[in-house]
């Protein structure tokens, strides 16, 4: 069946959520920090039997930012509003980089709405080293300048080649899912286009992953089974993973929940998801949690 689009109104504001129905139980699928709703296309190929709903987080794509200050907490509250906005009592838990947290957030303060948890590189700690977690403020101007969305594009022709560029070089130009990808950042500004992302929201975001022992005090208290797909490198083929196979391998032994844990080959974290090839692991291991859950 075909994407719909729509408005959802929630007591905690408007969301746009992207729905495909299928023939399993529910999905929601949480993208990442500076990512869409749109990121799922791959996913929707490989397993079109899914019934996947997809909001844009606050501050993203066609959901506006929220008052106040922004967290991957936030998030997850905003989520469980979503759902009653829905009518979906318990669903399955599919989220990409921030979006893993955001989904094991939830299913940490609310078991009682999860079924399973599918995590693509993201969700679980980070490894730090002997000097701890970075302190928000050393970290939020680098993360200001970084996420930036003050720059006027010509056209979504030369964002994405940008965008590919920086974030997703393993990625094919000509993939008609990447425009529309693009294209659901970007708003026309005098000039060009822009990306339309509150940076605000989005450096918020980030800091709650990076600055704060919640991700692992999240994962920790997930019952739910989590299954975790992981990338070999971050940004273009030889680059240092998000998460090194050791650090993966003592989370897995330390956490009772996590059921499996698969590294795909020649991928990196944003290939994970938007290549056919990783979108098919994705794909797989989101089916074998619908299979048990």
């Amino acid at each position: 069946m075909s994407t719909t689009t729509a408005v959802v109104d929630t007591a905690v504001g408007p969301f746009e959520v992207l729905t495909r129905p299928g023939s399993t139980e529910p999905v929601l699928a949480v993208h990442g920090v500076s990512s869409n709703d749109r990121l799922w296309s791959w996913v929707l190929d490989a397993a079109p039997e899914v019934h996947l709903v997809a909001p844009d987080l606050a501050g993203r794509g066609g959901t506006p930012a929220r008052p106040g200050s922004s967290s991957v907490a936030a998030h997850a509250q905003q989520l469980v509003a979503l759902l009653d906005a829905l009518g979906l009592d318990r669903v399955h838990l599919l989220g990409m980089s921030l979006g893993g947290f955001v989904v094991t957030e939830l299913a940490a303060r609310h078991p009682d709405r999860v079924r399973t948890v599918t995590l693509v590189d993201g969700g679980l700690p980070l490894p730090v080293g002997e000097q701890g977690p970075p302190s928000a403020e050393a970290l939020a101007p680098r993360l200001r300048a970084q996420y930036a969305t003050d720059r006027v594009w010509p056209d979504a022709a030369t964002y994405l080649e940008h965008y590919r560029g920086t974030v997703a070089s393993l990625t094919r130009a000509d993939d008609p899912r990447m425009r529309t990808l693009v294209a659901h950042d970007l708003v026309p500004v005098d000039g060009g286009v822009a990306v339309r992302r509150d940076l605000d929201t989005v450096v918020a975001d980030a800091v709650s992953v990076f600055c704060s022992p919640a991700p692992a005090e999240a994962l920790a208290a997930v019952r739910a089974p989590i299954r975790l797909v992981h990338a070999p490198w971050s940004t273009g083929a030889g680059s240092p993973p998000m998460y090194p196979a050791a650090h993966v391998a003592q989370l897995v032994g330390a956490t009772p929940s996590i059921v499996s844990a698969e590294l795909v080959d020649d991928v990196d974290h944003a290939a994970i998801v938007m290549t056919d090839h990783g979108a098919a692991a994705c794909a797989a291991a989101l089916r074998a949690n619908l299979a048990t859950g």
